[in-house]
C-alpha cells in the first residue's frame, strides 16, 4: 500500500497475539475508520511511557520510579511473597483477592530451549530479598508447565535451600500447560486457597 501503512502494519504486528492479517485489519481501522482513537491511542502510549516503569522493589508496574501501590501498602504482609513469571500477573493474582502479601516478578522463567537461563531472570534478586531475612512465606504462582516446574525447583533448591521458609505452589484449578494471565478470578483463588507445600 505505502511505506508509512506498511511501518504502521509492522510496528502493530510486534505486539503480542497479533500476526500478519490482525496487524493489517488493526491498522486499516486506525488509519481509515479510527483516526481519533488512534490519536488518543497514540497519547496514552507516550504518557505511559514518560512514566511507566518497573518497581524499584517488586519489578511489577509503578510510575515514576516509585514503589507501586502494593510494595507502599503498610497492610500488605511483607514477610509472604508470591513469585510470578510478569507484571501482569500480579493483576490476575489481585483480582482473585485471595492474597495480601507481596509480590516479585521473574521476568520469565528458565527455558534452556529458548536460551533463558537464571542470569535473563530476577533470581539474583530473589535470592537477595531471600537471605536479607523476614521471608517467612514463598508462593510460587508460575506457569503449569515443564518450563514453570524447572524454575520453581530451581528457587528450591539454589534460592530457598534449608532455609525455615514455607515454599508453596499453586497448582489445583490450573490446567497443565495453561498461563496464570489467561486464568479467571474463581480459578486463581481456589488455585491460591489450595497452595501445597514445594
Amino acid at each position: 500500500m505505502g511505506e508509512a501503512f506498511d511501518r504502521l502494519k509492522n510496528a502493530l504486528r510486534k505486539l503480542p497475539g497479533l500476526g500478519l492479517k490482525g496487524s493489517e485489519r488493526m491498522a486499516l481501522h486506525l488509519v481509515l475508520e479510527g483516526r481519533g482513537e488512534a490519536a488518543d491511542i497514540a497519547q496514552a502510549i507516550n504518557a505511559a511511557l514518560e512514566v511507566v516503569t518497573p518497581c524499584p522493589k517488586c519489578f511489577g508496574l509503578s510510575e515514576n520510579g516509585l514503589a507501586c501501590r502494593i510494595c507502599s501498602d503498610p497492610s500488605r504482609d511483607a514477610s509472604m511473597l508470591c513469585v510470578v513469571e510478569r507484571a501482569g500477573d500480579i493483576d490476575a493474582v489481585e483480582k482473585s483477592g485471595a492474597w495480601r502479601g507481596r509480590y516479585h516478578v521473574l521476568g520469565g522463567k528458565l527455558s534452556p530451549m529458548r536460551k533463558v537461563g537464571p542470569d535473563n531472570l530476577r533470581l539474583a534478586e530473589l535470592a537477595q530479598k531471600v537471605s536479607g531475612g523476614g521471608i517467612s512465606e514463598i508462593m510460587l504462582a508460575l506457569s503449569n508447565d515443564a518450563e514453570g516446574e524447572a524454575t520453581c525447583y530451581y528457587i528450591q533448591e539454589r534460592i530457598v535451600g534449608g532455609r525455615d521458609i514455607k515454599l508453596t505452589r499453586i497448582g489445583f484449578g490450573l490446567p497443565s500447560g495453561s498461563q496464570l494471565g489467561f486464568a479467571d478470578s474463581g480459578t486463581i483463588r481456589s488455585a491460591l486457597d489450595s497452595r501445597k507445600p514445594f
